[in-house]
């Protein structure tokens, strides 16, 4: 059996000092411990885990993108990019209202497997965070620089301290998560004052856009989407979601901007 190391003393604190605990808010060392409450963050090569159980929305996303049919579904996600005109040019209208200039600290919510790294400036500090541990690892494994600064959380509930980053990012998943307004106030939480918060996804209607809804048979909708390997309580899931997320950002931004992107498909959402 192979001898473990005791936990080193001068090692750097995890995701460079900003990690807080959950509980008590307080700092998390390098021993990957709550200095207020001891509550354990553990880091498994360069991921932090900082996350409670998952309930609702969360828990079944994060079977489906930890799962196969994540793998069965993802050529339809390539081909919606490429209508957009591809990768680049898809996410052009929501980067392009990052800072403009400069070093800064940017937090990406729902990082999955990093695509919008290749698009940022080399200079900046990245930390990402995603509730899927299996889109953390493929993340890291096409990024082996993203080691340290990726963590297992949830968007409502952000193990960071208040305008610790210059701007906050979420590209796709927001439309699915369990509690959209805890995660916006989360994310503005976290976001420097007059930093951007942009959140974008698709459209949360778009899911009934099939032929079935549309001819009001909605089971043949149900039954396709199965035939593609969707387990049966995420496709559920997707009919249940709200038709309409224009309100929750109202609400909780009030001064943010709505604009649709992706020929209406989409949405993109700015507050400063």
């Amino acid at each position: 059996m192979p001898q473990v190391s005791p936990p080193s003393t001068d090692r750097p604190p995890p995701l460079g000092g900003l990690l807080r605990c959950l509980g008590c808010r307080g700092a998390v060392g390098p021993c990957g411990s709550c200095a207020g409450c001891g509550r354990s963050y553990p880091e498994r090569w360069g991921i932090v885990e900082a996350i409670g159980p998952l309930v609702g929305r969360d828990r079944i996303t994060e079977a489906f993108y930890g799962g196969p049919a994540w793998e069965r579904f993802r050529p339809w996600e390539r081909r919606f990019l490429a209508i957009q005109g591809g990768s680049r040019r898809a996410r052009r209208p929501i980067l392009r209202h990052l800072p403009g200039s400069g070093s800064s600290r940017l937090l990406e919510v729902g990082i999955g497997d990093g695509d919008n790294l290749e698009f940022l400036p080399g200079g900046w500090e990245v930390v990402g965070v995603d509730h899927s541990g299996a889109r953390l690892d493929e993340c890291l494994r096409r990024f082996p620089s993203m080691a340290g600064r990726l963590a297992r959380a949830q968007a409502s509930e952000l193990p960071f301290p208040d305008g610790s980053f210059d701007a906050s990012l979420c590209v796709g998943g927001f439309t699915m998560f369990e509690d959209h307004e805890r995660a916006l106030r989360e994310l503005r939480r976290v976001t420097r004052l007059g930093g951007p918060v942009i959140v974008a996804d698709e459209q949360p209607w778009l899911c009934r856009m099939g032929i079935g809804h549309l001819i009001g048979v909605p089971r043949i909708d149900r039954w396709w989407l199965r035939g593609l390997g969707l387990d049966p309580e995420f496709v559920e899931m997707v009919f249940a979601l709200p038709r309409d997320l224009r309100p929750v950002f109202r609400d909780v931004l009030p001064g943010a901007e709505w604009r649709r992107i992706w020929g209406g498909l989409g949405y993109c959402v700015v507050d400063r």
